[in-house]
């Protein structure tokens, strides 16, 4: 969509790696590369990065958001009246309604100036947060969610789009990947945060406060954020041209799979820490912090290499993602082990968003915002995916189990990568050529 995304060097390719014939293409393989000469990004220097800041600040606020009724679900179901498992609907339906909008709002919203998409959708999230602090019934109360989901969708599919328009070509990855630290930020102290606030002054104050944050981000992008011209279709023919990019499947496929997995697995890693590793249950809230601290490590070191290294970050961060499955299914039972594998998992598993969205925003450039949107319904389609399976695994094996099956989700994403991910296959024609 933005030329100023690292695009890698455009070529033609007749034979795909997988052995499958093709017109010439001038859509680039994944590679290490750095692209053609871009476009200056608006504004200053110091007012784009500040314009980035925000962005990131949004991604905490919205990772937060979604994930804070987990550690209030009962006291809401008290204060509402509902089952626990209602009450957990307030966060499964928030990801299927994000996963299913995502691609085709992201789409017709294609030719908004994406400075005022992004207003849009933070009053959308400031209203439906405020809104959810106000209602004490639970079907407002899930109204209020589902209407922060619709905003969700589209701002992850135009996040890390509009940041890497906002700095030179040379410092896209590096933009991704503070755009993306917000993700592993909201682990160490968002969701805490947000529950300790629910616990002490009651669940409404907590979504007050997420409201704040979303005050916050929309004051940034109002003072910080440049008009943004769009450069997309505005319409659903965007979604067939990018899904026929044969390359793109595969990135999505990938993203499937390994989020399936790390979902599958962490979901239910507090029960493994208790049961397997025999982890006191007040110190798995002092263990998932240091997973989120280490992942903010993988975060930003993630940055330094994926730019030269984009398709071996994935095969690497996959295979080792599988390593360390198998040890803690094989030596979970051990704390310092375990210990050291759950700090290894959170680097490995936050540099993979980085490594994963710097795919797609190469593959399709044209039409980088549809192509993010499709990666956004592919990561929050596996989280429903992930937890599923996880809870069938749970309930008829116990927890260890879960993290050999997650390992082999992760084994499969690195040969998914190492085989089909090489080329970047045929080139797709656009819409009604």
């Amino acid at each position: 969509m933005s030329t100023s995304v690292t695009t890698g060097t455009t070529g033609t390719t007749g034979t795909t790696g997988t052995g499958v014939s093709g017109p010439s293409s001038t859509t680039p393989p994944v590679t290490d590369r750095p692209g053609p000469a871009a476009t200056a990004p608006p504004g200053s220097p110091w007012r784009s990065w500040l314009a980035v800041i925000g962005l990131a600040l949004g991604v905490f606020s919205f990772v937060t958001t979604e994930t804070l009724p987990i550690g209030l679900l009962p006291s809401i179901a008290e204060g509402t009246k509902v089952s626990l498992g209602s009450a957990g609907f307030l966060v499964t339906g928030f990801a299927v309604l994000a996963a299913v909008t995502a691609a085709p709002l992201t789409a017709l919203t294609g030719r908004v100036d994406r400075k005022w998409l992004l207003v849009g959708l933070m009053v959308l999230y400031v209203a439906g947060n405020f809104m959810a602090a106000a209602v004490s019934g639970y079907a407002l109360l899930l109204t209020a969610r589902l209407i922060v989901a619709l905003a969700h969708g589209v701002f992850w599919s135009i996040a890390v789009s509009i940041a890497v328009r906002l700095v030179p070509e040379r410092h896209a990855v590096r933009a991704t990947s503070v755009v993306l630290g917000g993700i592993s930020l909201a682990s160490v102290a968002g969701t805490p945060l947000g529950t300790a606030v629910g616990q002490s002054a009651g669940w409404h104050a907590a979504f007050v406060c997420v409201g704040f944050l979303g005050f916050l981000v929309l004051a940034a992008s109002l003072l910080f954020m440049p008009a943004l011209p769009a450069k997309g279709s505005g319409s659903l023919a965007a979604l067939r041209h990018v899904l026929r990019h044969r390359a793109l499947r595969v990135a999505v496929g990938v993203t499937a799979l390994i989020m399936s997995g790390h979902f599958l697995a962490f979901t239910y890693v507090a029960p493994f820490l208790e049961e397997v590793t025999g982890v006191r249950p007040s110190l798995v809230g002092a263990l998932l912090l240091v997973f989120g601290a280490a992942g903010l490590a993988g975060n930003f070191g993630a940055g330094a290499v994926v730019g030269r290294a984009l398709r071996a970050s994935i095969i690497g961060c996959t295979g080792l993602l599988a390593v360390v499955m198998g040890v803690m299914y094989a030596g979970g039972a051990s704390g310092p082990l375990a210990l050291t594998m759950l700090v290894c998992w959170g680097v490995l598993y936050a540099a993979l968003p980085v490594a994963l969205q710097t795919w797609v925003m190469r593959l399709v450039p044209e039409e980088s915002e549809a192509a993010s949107s499709l990666y956004v319904a592919a990561f929050n389609g596996a989280i429903g995916v992930g937890s599923f399976i996880g809870g069938l695994i749970i309930d008829s094996n116990g927890p260890r189990l879960a993290m050999i099956v997650a390992g082999a989700f992760a084994l499969a994403a690195m040969l998914t990568t190492a085989v089909f991910g090489r080329a970047g296959g045929e080139a797709p024609q656009r819409a009604g050529s």
